[in-house]
């Protein structure tokens, strides 16, 4: 294993060290301004690409490059401690990779092109991103912090995703991915959106001020657990699709209803659920077999439970106005 030091005395400075270097090498990135595109191919599997001094090593692209770092299909690499800005497309994108580690990197500023992501991810396993804080992607409605596609055992974790034009993290096909202790805030879309992802923890995550709902859940058996979910324009929780479970959440002063059921066989229950402006829980003419227990309701107007379904059981919730 080979350390491999890197300094901005090249337009290809952090590339020339991907090109050169070996399973299990460590390419260490000095302090300074590098403009350029990163492609790592599956012949580099297992490399780590660290900034020496976290956030000292930027990457500008100058709103010519389309991304910073790409991942294709390799294994094992991991990417540290970078400040990302001025990509059209994407600040790190994965592409059939599998265990890579993405961490701590600052991603702001992806503006360009068609559908600008901060981190974009498709057909890929069991990646970690973590403590990553992405911002003001995309212009106008198009752009969202985190995006993963056709994807199955990533975790999202303690990353910041705030600004940014679209959803803060959207997850469209696959399964059993986690996406857990997010700060999500201030994006003009839904904080979180799962869409056609089934098996998913949505676990201790601060979901606020968005622009559509907190979690748009178009998914069966996605646990939304534990998390603060307040002040979204929209939904604080919106369940589209049948089996899913809404539990221990604390969901207050959205500007449509704390939780919307448009399916049946959903579970909600020990929630705090206040202030929300229409109705606490509103479950929707025809769904059914809904079960609504032991959660907490407080002040929603006009009603704390809007029941126009059938068969729904609605039991030992708590009531104070």
């Amino acid at each position: 294993m080979a350390l491999i030091e890197v300094f901005p005395n090249s337009p290809t400075a952090i590339q020339d060290a991907v090109t050169m270097s070996n399973e299990g090498d460590v390419i260490l990135v000095h302090r300074g301004v590098y403009h350029e595109s990163v492609q790592v191919s599956s012949v580099k599997n297992n490399i780590r690409i660290i900034s020496k001094h976290k956030h000292a090593a930027i990457l500008d692209g100058r709103c010519m490059e389309l991304e910073a770092f790409e991942l294709n299909g390799v294994a094992g690499v991991e990417i540290y401690g970078f400040k990302i800005k001025n990509y059209l497309s994407r600040g790190i994108q994965l592409i059939n990779a599998k265990s890579n580690h993405i961490l701590s990197n600052k991603i702001y500023h992806i503006t360009g092109g068609v559908d600008p992501i901060g981190i974009f991810v498709n057909n890929s396993v069991g990646n970690l991103f973590m403590k990553n804080v992405v911002e003001r992607i995309g212009i106008a409605e198009s752009g969202s912090g985190i995006y993963l596609q056709t994807v199955t055992g990533n975790w999202v974790i303690k990353n910041k995703l705030k600004h940014n034009s679209a959803q803060g993290i959207e997850v469209l096909d696959g399964s059993h991915n986690a996406i857990i202790g997010n700060q999500i805030s201030h994006n003009k879309g839904d904080g979180i959106l799962v869409n056609r992802v089934d098996n998913n923890l949505i676990y201790d995550n601060k979901i606020t001020d968005n622009g559509n709902n907190g979690v748009n859940a178009q998914s069966m058996n996605t646990m939304v657990l534990d998390s603060k979910i307040k002040g979204n324009r929209e939904n604080g929780l919106f369940i589209a699709l049948n089996y899913n479970f809404a539990g221990f959440n604390e969901i207050k002063d959205n500007k449509q209803s704390g939780i919307q059921v448009s399916s049946d066989f959903n579970d909600i229950q020990n929630n705090k659920i206040e202030k929300n402006e229409d109705n606490g829980v509103f479950i929707h003419h025809p769904q059914t077999a809904n079960f609504v227990f032991e959660n907490q309701f407080k002040r929603n107007n006009p009603h704390n439970i809007k029941d126009q379904g059938e068969n729904n059981t609605i039991i030992q919730n708590t009531i104070k106005e």
